[in-house]
């Protein structure tokens, strides 16, 4: 079941990253207010919501597999590497930005790093997927608001990244099923 939940995520994401633009991509941009405090909040959510958390989380995951020569943190370090590549995907995929950049739009980079960051953490924790939902939504969020990206660049790399991340966490035996990730949403809690 995981594996066939895997594949739809990644054929999705395939799919949603091949028209230039949707509907919902000219909606939101267009129907989207942005005060000078929100892009003010956005610029600074970006700074630190992106690539830059995604490198610090993987030099700090290879210290810390290198220190305890423990496998499930390389193995660790090699999902959160697979994750994260599902950005080169974006040369494939070559969609304009709403605003003028260097770089094709779709999948959302930053979006990316996070989500990567969330999953790979969840994977070894087992636990936090709400906690990892927040970031991607937060970071997405201030991605579209400062016009860096369509909401569908945000969408397919969450596809992407948990597609790609349940896939690579099965075949690196960090998972047998999905529901190993979320299954602490269902179980109440006990108090002592």
């Amino acid at each position: 079941m995981t594996r066939a939940l895997a594949a739809v995520l990644v054929i999705s994401w395939v799919l949603l990253g091949l028209p230039e633009t949707t509907p919902l991509d000219v909606w939101v941009h267009d129907a989207l207010p942005r005060p000078e405090w929100l892009r003010a909040t956005a610029f600074a959510v970006s700074l630190v919501m992106g690539p830059t958390l995604g490198w610090a989380f993987a030099a700090v995951l290879f210290v810390l597999a290198w220190r305890r020569r423990d496998p499930r943190l390389w193995k660790a370090l090699a999902l959160h590497a697979l994750c994260t590549a599902t950005v080169l995907t974006r040369f494939l995929f070559d969609r304009v930005r709403p605003v003028e950049y260097h770089l094709p739009s779709y999948p959302s980079g930053h979006t990316v790093a996070v989500a990567s960051v969330g999953f790979t953490m969840v994977v070894l924790l087992k636990r936090g997927v709400l906690w990892a939902a927040l970031a991607v939504l937060v970071a997405g969020f201030a991605r579209i608001v400062l016009e860096m990206h369509w909401v569908t660049d945000v969408i397919g790399a969450v596809l992407g990244v948990t597609g790609v991340g349940l896939l690579a966490a099965m075949a690196l035996g960090l998972v047998t099923s999905g529901r190993e990730l979320v299954s602490h949403l269902g179980r109440p809690r006990h108090h002592p």
